[in-house]
């Protein structure tokens, strides 16, 4: 399935290189309105989300990174060691990596096992490098609760993926760029960060895979943002920027959770949608993005603006008519020449755009997540097939998608 996804989104990907971040204070109270009056309330994460929802993110999504200080809800209460070590004893961690750290220290990403199954097997993992463990929100409540979240708020599917590394650590993780835009919640401890723009497109290297896969990435220069985030900042690192980890300045172990909004990875991209009313009216693609200047590759592969990308002005049917008007410009901008259908086509794929984007955060992929159990439980097992159903769930709307590229319909 991922490899279809890839075919469609083709593996090319440019950004803007845009200006440093911005850093926004998320102070620990406000008030709330009521018809009552006013009362003050401290901020949750919901309160956070919803405030990054509300236009706060969409200034710079896909353009720049942005850092938020001190945000309630985004410290050990959201995951911390302990957790970490209640999931390796429970057996959550099985498939947990670890990056090693002498070939961080040389500039490249290469994980293998943890084989983290207990405290003990985490300790002795964390000594090779940074830990991490994907899939995190469906085995963890307090992290199902922010991807939740994200579904509600943003609009957007998101999954969940947590990273532990010990102090004094040179190289977290060498420099690399991945294939989601992330917001980064720094849990315990502390680490540094550096962001660079995504450097110069190359043949055959993949934008959003850079530094890994063998892939080392040199000559990047001074980094748009060098920080270290504290228990309770958030970062936002676009799609494709380059970033490397540091702990060395850390007194503590360092543990955060990384929210990954993939619009790339399930096909919510103009690229995709371009692709599939291609493939629905039967032509090949005649453009090579390699050869696009780097605003119009920018724009080929940014976000379908679904959720809070979605412009409010825009009610009902005119959404329909909108997503027509702007795949048709990107048609032109590209300078592809091959048809991509005629408006009644088009509309029906916008449409399936919607219900798609629908689909994918549905609130059932996050409810009810339990707390880790013992291995082996009954109450274990039950997680288990849970988290199974639910991602086999997943996996039948995004096979919809290829479906409805090879010609199906909409429903």
């Amino acid at each position: 399935m991922h490899r279809i996804m890839r075919l469609l989104c083709a593996q090319l990907a440019a950004l803007l290189v845009t200006t440093a971040s911005t850093t926004t204070k998320y102070s620990a109270a406000r008030r709330i309105r009521y018809r009552g009056g006013e009362t003050a309330q401290k901020k949750t994460l919901d309160d956070f989300l919803r405030h990054l929802g509300d236009g706060e993110l969409a200034t710079v999504w896909e353009k720049s990174p942005k850092l938020w200080r001190r945000v309630d809800g985004c410290g050990p209460e959201l995951f911390s060691f302990e957790d970490a070590v209640r999931g390796a004893e429970a057996g959550l961690l099985d498939n947990a990596a670890v990056a090693d750290g002498a070939r961080a220290a040389e500039g490249r990403w290469v994980a293998e096992n943890a084989q983290a199954a207990s405290a003990d097997d985490l300790r002795r993992a964390l000594a090779k490098g940074t830990v991490f463990f994907n899939g995190a929100g469906l085995a963890f409540p307090n992290l199902a609760a922010l991807g939740a979240a994200c579904h509600r708020f943003l609009g957007l599917p998101a999954n969940i993926n947590v990273y532990v590394t010990d102090p004094q650590r040179e190289v977290s993780v060498s420099p690399h760029s991945d294939a989601q835009n992330v917001l980064v919640f720094q849990t315990a401890g502390a680490k540094r960060w550096r962001v660079w723009p995504p450097p110069p497109r190359e043949r055959n290297k993949d934008p959003f895979g850079r530094g890994k896969g063998g892939d080392r990435v040199e000559g990047l220069g001074e980094p748009v943002l060098d920080i270290t985030l504290q228990p309770g900042d958030v970062l936002y690192v676009p799609l494709g920027w380059v970033h490397a980890t540091s702990t060395a300045d850390s007194a503590e172990r360092s543990c955060h959770a990384t929210l990954g909004v993939d619009t790339y990875f399930y096909g919510l991209c103009w690229s995709n949608a371009r692709s599939i009313a291609l493939a629905r009216n039967r032509v090949g693609d005649d453009v090579d993005p390699g050869a696009l200047d780097d605003s119009t590759f920018s724009r080929l592969y940014g976000a379908v603006p679904v959720g809070f990308l979605r412009p409010q002005s825009i009610k009902g049917e005119a959404w329909l008519d909108y997503f027509v008007k702007e795949l048709r410009a990107l048609q032109e901008a590209v300078g592809g020449a091959s048809p991509l259908g005629d408006d009644a086509a088009l509309r029906e794929l916008a449409a399936f755009y919607l219900t798609y984007a629908r689909d994918l955060i549905d609130e059932r992929k996050y409810a009810d997540v339990p707390a880790p159990a013992p291995r082996g439980s009954f109450a274990a097992l039950a997680a288990r097939a849970s988290r199974d159903a639910r991602n086999s769930r997943e996996e039948r709307v995004r096979n919809g998608l290829v479906a409805f590229a090879r010609g199906g319909s909409n429903g």
